[in-house]
């Protein structure tokens, strides 16, 4: 059952991280086309862009990626995938030697 633990909290804390790397820059440029700026969301992959630098004009835009989207989740859950079993290969290590 402590393997199993482990493997969980691993899993969900690096999901947690994940998430939060996605949202920061979301957060950090919210509300940023109002002012000549864009609006990003993601992390290693940028799957949402929002405004322009010309004002409201046809050159202001609007980008979600699904295909970015999908590789930035499908890289949190293979990193998260990992995190699980580097913590699972771990405590069953621990609880061998004890």
């Amino acid at each position: 059952m402590r393997a199993k633990t482990a493997f969980s909290t691993a899993f969900l804390a690096t999901i947690f991280i994940a998430f939060l790397a996605n949202a920061v820059p979301y957060l950090l440029t919210r509300q940023a086309y109002q002012r000549d700026g864009q609006e990003v969301a993601g992390f290693p992959f940028l799957f949402r862009k929002v405004g322009g630098d010309c004002g409201v004009s046809v050159c202001d835009s609007y980008g979600f990626h699904p295909a970015h989207f999908a590789a930035d989740a499908g890289l949190a859950l293979a990193c998260a995938t990992l995190a699980g079993y580097i913590a699972l290969r771990w405590v069953e290590r621990v609880q061998a030697g004890a």
